[in-house]
């Protein structure tokens, strides 16, 4: 019975010394962060966890949460993550923890994830200091991940401070294009070549806007008089023809101009298909071999 209290009594001890050394590192860590020493910082903190999880524990979540933060300044970003998200999954919840997991992601190209941490901050935290860059990059993060819907949504919260940011107006215009807003999407191409004449977003617009104009008007009229081989008919196709080749024209203008800032194919093509309804043959040819 003796030796039984005695080994209880030796426990006990053990157990109060290892608690006060988890409290004096985890204070030594506090206290190296707040000097900006995030190196020692980490080395404390790296032990009280590992005390912890030796013992198949867990650490308190603020402790894996700082721990992330100090491996993040580091850039040691795998060890920051783990810390992060083990934080997250106790339910520990700051703005912090999202602006830096949503850093994290984005380093490490997750762009689903960074959706995920990002909208976190955004509902959240409504009200958070953030808020504003939370909110731009969101927006950048659903157009990219083409997520058109929830782009329109949050769009409001950033269009007061976007009318002069060329890249969220681009990004807005790629929104409402895919999502075939024609009216706003004209408004918003003009209000970009204002401010930045070769913007190559808007004039894709304008460019594409122009050549399925005259191209869906050029079939659908010349479809009708090979159908109905009429004299009426045949006036309506050179009516149409009229508003046809200056549209035409109108997209040739704007191919070359962005074939010139950069030739790619895809411009090519299309002014390969744009001189030949033309009947330039010469250069459709030329311009149809650049396409290939």
């Amino acid at each position: 019975m003796k030796n039984k209290r005695i080994i209880l009594q030796g426990l006990l001890i053990i157990l109060i010394m290892s608690s006060c050394a988890t409290q004096k590192l985890t204070k030594e860590g506090k206290t190296a962060y707040q000097s900006n020493n995030y190196e020692a910082a980490l080395n404390a903190w790296d032990q009280v966890i590992e005390k912890y999880e030796s013992r198949g524990n867990k650490a308190e979540a603020t402790l894996y949460y700082k721990a992330g933060l100090a491996a993040k300044k580091l850039e040691q970003t795998s060890k920051a993550r783990k810390y992060l998200e083990t934080a997250e999954n106790m339910e520990f919840s700051s703005p912090k923890l999202y602006i830096a997991l949503s850093e994290i992601y984005k380093t490490i190209d997750n762009l689903s994830k960074e959706i995920i941490a990002l909208e976190d901050y955004h509902e959240k935290y409504p009200q958070g200091d953030k808020i504003d860059t939370i909110t731009i990059r969101l927006f950048g993060t659903y157009v990219q991940s083409e997520n058109w819907n929830p782009a329109i949504e949050i769009w409001p919260e950033i269009e007061e401070q976007a009318q002069n940011d060329v890249d969220l107006l681009s990004g807005y215009l790629t929104v409402n294009k895919n999502l075939e807003n024609e009216k706003v999407s004209k408004k918003l191409a003009d209000k970009i070549l204002n401010q930045q004449p070769k913007n190559i977003t808007a004039l894709e617009w304008y460019g594409e806007y122009y050549f399925w104009k005259a191209e869906n008007l050029y079939v659908k009229e010349m479809t009708a008089y090979k159908n109905n081989r009429t004299t009426s008919q045949y006036k309506k196709v050179l009516k149409a023809l009229d508003e046809v080749y200056p549209t035409f024209e109108k997209a040739r203008n704007v191919f070359l101009k962005l074939y010139k800032l950069d030739p790619k194919p895809k411009y090519a093509d299309l002014l390969g298909k744009i001189y030949t309804r033309l009947d330039e043959e010469k250069k459709a040819r030329y311009y149809n071999n650049k396409a290939n």
